[in-house]
């Protein structure tokens, strides 16, 4: 646990019951917070979705609650690319293990932050790292160090599902929160299955550690205490296994 800051110019307001405060800011890890199966599962998602991508340098997103995917040094939308390239659409069997982890992960947070409001955000997203490709535009220099309400507005709690290993599939890659008011720095290095979740705020500077070999593969998912800012549906947009037979895909 460490000391929360409260929010400045660019955060979201403070939402009683729901966001931290007072010494209820930190982070937490927990191991094997996904199966095997679900980690098998959400890979082959990121991969159906990333095969009508890739960014030009090392870093590639899909969003799919917006539809972003990564596409040299800018965005298209994954769902029109699969309608227009006639490739199978995701369905919502398919995305049923994403849902499942997203509720679990809400429901975490709400219980270990105190946090009963908690309600997703966007963006949540895939991301794909790789060491082969140097940085082409300035979002990929992913280095950097930052704070997710700065960053991303919306952000109260920030969680990351692993869904590479650390020394199997890529080198460095670390997620380090840095040293501040006395505290030393940490990191938590990716394990497949691993989540690590944390509060959004300046009392957690953070940045990923350069990936210098192989490719690291994550999802982030995050959460806010703004009903405007909260993801209803976000799944919406994936077809039904009916309407996929009814296609003949």
């Amino acid at each position: 646990r460490v000391r929360c800051v409260r929010p400045g110019p660019g955060s979201p307001p403070a939402v009683a019951r729901c966001t931290p405060q007072g010494d209820g800011c930190g982070w937490l890890v927990v191991d094997g917070f996904a199966s095997d199966a679900e980690v098998s599962a959400l890979r082959a998602i990121a991969d159906h979705g990333m095969d009508l991508g890739g960014g030009s340098g090392g870093p590639t997103v899909l969003d799919l609650q917006s539809g972003a995917l990564s596409l040299e040094d800018k965005f298209i939308d994954v769902w029109y690319a699969l309608n227009v390239t006639g490739r199978r659409p995701f369905t919502r069997s398919e995305l049923r293990p994403y849902a499942a982890v997203v509720e679990r992960a809400a429901a975490l947070l709400r219980r270990e932050f105190g946090s009963e409001g908690l309600q997703l955000t966007a963006p949540t997203f895939f991301s794909r790292i790789r060491a082969d490709r140097p940085p082409v535009i300035p979002n990929d220099e992913y280095w950097h160090s930052h704070v997710d309400t700065l960053q991303y507005g919306s952000f109260v709690l920030t969680s990351l599902l692993y869904l590479s290993d650390a020394d199997a599939d890529f080198r460095g890659g670390d997620l380090v929160f840095e040293a501040q008011d006395g505290r030393s720095p940490a990191r938590v290095a990716p394990r497949r299955g691993r989540l690590v979740a944390f509060s959004s705020g300046a009392e957690l500077p953070h940045h990923v550690s350069r990936v210098t070999d192989g490719v690291r593969l994550a999802l982030t998912v995050a959460f806010t205490c703004s009903p405007e800012a909260a993801i209803r549906g976000f799944l919406s947009r994936a077809a039904t296994d009916d309407q996929l037979d009814r296609d003949g895909g």
